[in-house]
């Protein structure tokens, strides 16, 4: 059973009022309903499914953005205390820097993503799939 969708995009244009605006039109078209519209998720209910929507600001945090949409939850947590750990911050839009103004470092990959983080990547359907050994009682 499919209990959510989660899509990573990029806005088109630079116009962000109109491009929400045709997303909301065609979404009411195909029959589903917008439930909230912002700038970094959107929700959508389809046919009695979640949609999240996860908007990328750009090329260079679409391996962060990409990453915090295929989750897990876990492992998302699991990022943010690798870059706090590193000095950084992390969100849905991107890993930034902690100087005033913060600065992007880009992660155009998840590959990137990792190697930014001296984490491991591992596929979507693989993450938090880890299989601990159980104590051998005697």
């Amino acid at each position: 059973m499919v209990h959510d969708v989660d899509f990573a995009v990029i806005p088109k244009g630079d116009d962000f009022a109109k491009w929400k605006e045709e997303v909301t039109e065609r979404v009411t078209k195909i029959g589903g309903r917008v439930i909230a519209f912002g700038e970094v998720i959107s929700d959508f209910l389809y046919k009695g499914v979640q949609v999240n929507l996860f908007l990328c600001p750009g090329p260079g945090s679409w391996g962060v953005t990409l990453m915090w949409a295929t989750g897990p939850k876990g492992h998302t947590i699991g990022m943010t205390i690798k870059a706090r750990n590193k000095g950084l911050l992390i969100n849905s839009r991107g890993i930034w820097t902690r100087e005033e103004p913060p600065k992007l470092v880009p992660a155009r990959t998840e590959q990137e993503v990792g190697s930014i983080l001296d984490w491991k990547y591992k596929p979507p359907e693989t993450r938090g799939k880890d299989i601990k050994e159980k104590p051998a009682f005697y």
